[in-house]
Formats: structure tokens, C-alpha cells, sequence
């Protein structure tokens, strides 16, 4: 009786949750913020988490699902007539992302220089995307792995916070190719049948997250479905579109998990570390905005673009206010998922080096 009831009460605590989230996207889609619907459950996930002792963790199932959601979204921003377009700034996207990841880097060993967090600790946890696969690396590498959990998730939190700010009030899009804020197609614009569409849908959001998961893509529950969907879309197999509110749904469950991976504990326990890791992400997505800058200059395309397409992290985050802004998603994309993979394959080449130096100081000594 007493586990009946305490199941109970967790599945009422979780729709009440839902409950909120849903009136918080309302708002923050009603005064017109860029990913509205992600950014009210956020904000919602972070006062509860950070009032609570123990830090609720979302099922990962619904995770993944939301992001197979938005994978399947995006995929529909990639139009087969603007791929040339963007294979034409291929240059100027490796370039960014290796000036992004260089200057990355650098403040990472600044931050070890100057605070008492080592090298391994600042240099993985000022690496920007990839936060799930970096913590993962972290682990072997010797750092302090809830150390660079908090780096990487406050980053993610300030991303997403700053991006829909400047989204709305600052930055305009001027692009040619922008997207509309509804990804959505209305159901009129379909077949007679489109449950039949529906159903094709979430098979191939299926497939893919089991094909990305399976093969160990970075993000694969994101990236498989939408790999996937691109392909269905380009060779007109079949139109990739979910029905009305689903969208919505995955925004706002990725926008309760970032919130919730914060707690009163893991800040805390950071204590006086915390400013200093603040004025590192700062000065970061200072130095990523400036790098977005330089995009938009290569690539003539609107700085909005440019400063999406470059902010150190969330990647799924930045995609849905990147939907809801107008800017040139595709180029965002590309942008992000190149220096998602750069990470991941790099990743590990510097984790083994720094633990190398590390290594022979201690030999030495």
C-alpha cells in the first residue's frame, strides 16, 4: 500500500509539473519569446530544482523521444536546393568551428591557471557541445566529472537563456532562407491521409534513434532521426510531419530536462568556484559571439544566424530558437554538427594528452 501510494504521488507531482510547464511555454510563447515553449518549463524546472534537495530525473525514454522529435523537425529544414549553399561555406564553417574550438581550449587553461580546478577539469568542461559525451569522457580522464557537469550544463543554461533573449530583442534575421516559427505543415496541405504520413513519421523517428544509439552517434537519439529524415525528405520518399502538439510537447520536456539537472546541492558544493566558473562561460560565449560574427561575414548571411550557429552548446536547444527566429536553420545546423563531431572525435585524443602531461609531471616529481 505504501509503494502504491508513493507511486501515486510521484505521478501526480510529475503532471503537476507537466501542468506548469504547458502554462509557462503558454506565457513565454505569448510575450513572444523564440522557443517559448522550451524556455517557460525551463525556467519552471529550474526554480523546482533548485528548491529541492534531490535533484528529480526525468525518464530517459521521454528524452529520447523528444529528441527524436526534434530531430525528425529539423530534418524538414533541409531543402534539397540550399544543400549546394551550404557545401559552398565549407570552408568558412571548418574554419569557425576550429577557431571556436582553439580559443575554447585556451580559456579552458586560462581557467586552470588562475582557479584551483586542474587542467583535465576546466579544459573538458569549457569545451563547447557535446555535453553529454564529454562528462562521459570526463570519467576516464581523471577530471572532477560533477565539476565538469555543472560547466557544461550552466553553459547550456545561459545559451538558451541569451539566444532567446537576443533572438527577440536584439538580433533580427535579414536571410533569404529563413525558416518560418511553425515547422508543423497544417493537415489541409497533406493527402487525404495523414495518419498514413503520421505513422511513416515515427517509424523512421524509430529507426533512427535505435540506428544512432546502436552505432554510438554523438547525440544519436537527435541525430539518427534526423539523418534519417533528411535523407526520407530529399529523395521524396516520404514527408517527415508530426501531428499538431507534438512539437510543442518535445520543446517542453527538453526544456524541463535542462532545468532539472540543476540542484540546491550540486551549487552548493561548487560554492565559491561558481563566479569564476561564470565569468568563464561569459567570456566564452563572448568570444563564440564574436566568432559568429565572423561566420556571417564569410557566409553573407544575418548575424543572428551567425551567433546561433556558433554558441558554445545545445545544439537541440539552439535548433528549436533557431525555428522560432528565422534564421538560416541549415546553416545552423551544419555549423553546430560539425563541432559536435570535431569534440567527439577529438575529445578523446585531448583527454589522453592532457592525462599524458599529467602523467609525467607526476613521474617526475
Amino acid at each position: 500500500m505504501t509503494i502504491l501510494k508513493t507511486k501515486w504521488i510521484s505521478w501526480l507531482w510529475w503532471l503537476g509539473l507537466g501542468a506548469t510547464a504547458v502554462l509557462a511555454g503558454l506565457a513565454a510563447q505569448r510575450i513572444g519569446l523564440p522557443g517559448g515553449w522550451l524556455i517557460g518549463p525551463l525556467i519552471v524546472a529550474l526554480l523546482i530544482g533548485l528548491f529541492r534537495s534531490k535533484r528529480p530525473q526525468m525518464p530517459q525514454p521521454l528524452l529520447f523521444s523528444a529528441q527524436a522529435v526534434i530531430g525528425i523537425i529539423l530534418s524538414g529544414t533541409f531543402r534539397p536546393e540550399i544543400l549546394p549553399g551550404v557545401l559552398g561555406h565549407w570552408f568558412s564553417i571548418l574554419f569557425v568551428v576550429a577557431v571556436t574550438l582553439f580559443l575554447s581550449i585556451i580559456a579552458g587553461l586560462i581557467l586552470a591557471r588562475i582557479s584551483p580546478i586542474n587542467r583535465e577539469t576546466a579544459t573538458l568542461g569549457t569545451l563547447p557541445g557535446g555535453a553529454t559525451s564529454i562528462i562521459a569522457l570526463s570519467v576516464d580522464s581523471k577530471a572532477d566529472t560533477r565539476l565538469v557537469a555543472l560547466m557544461q550544463y550552466t553553459r547550456v543554461v545561459l545559451v538558451v537563456f541569451s539566444a532567446a533573449i537576443l533572438a527577440r530583442f536584439v538580433l533580427h534575421p535579414t536571410d533569404a532562407h529563413s525558416m518560418p516559427p511553425a515547422i508543423i505543415l497544417p493537415v489541409n496541405l497533406l493527402t487525404p491521409t495523414p495518419w498514413f504520413h503520421y505513422s511513416l513519421t515515427a517509424i523512421i523517428a524509430l529507426i533512427g534513434v535505435f540506428a544512432g544509439r546502436l552505432i554510438r552517434l554523438p547525440a544519436g537519439a537527435l541525430l539518427g532521426p534526423l539523418i534519417l529524415g533528411i535523407i526520407a525528405n530529399g529523395l521524396s520518399l516520404v514527408l517527415p510531419v508530426w501531428p499538431p502538439g507534438v512539437a510543442q510537447a518535445a520543446y517542453i520536456l527538453i526544456g524541463l530536462y535542462v532545468g532539472l539537472l540543476f540542484d540546491k546541492t550540486s551549487l552548493i558544493q561548487a560554492g565559491k568556484l561558481f563566479p569564476i566558473i561564470i565569468a568563464n562561460i561569459v567570456v566564452l560565449m563572448i568570444v563564440c559571439a564574436a566568432t559568429g560574427k565572423l561566420l556571417s561575414i564569410l557566409t553573407k548571411t544575418s548575424y543572428l544566424t551567425g551567433y546561433l550557429a556558433t554558441t558554445p552548446g545545445g545544439m537541440d536547444s539552439v535548433a528549436i530558437v533557431a525555428l522560432g527566429s528565422g534564421s538560416d536553420v541549415s546553416l545552423v545546423l551544419a555549423v553546430q554538427m560539425v563541432r559536435l563531431f570535431a569534440i567527439i572525435l577529438l575529445g578523446p585524443l585531448l583527454a589522453r594528452w592532457m592525462l599524458g602531461i599529467r602523467t609525467k609531471k607526476i613521474s617526475s616529481h
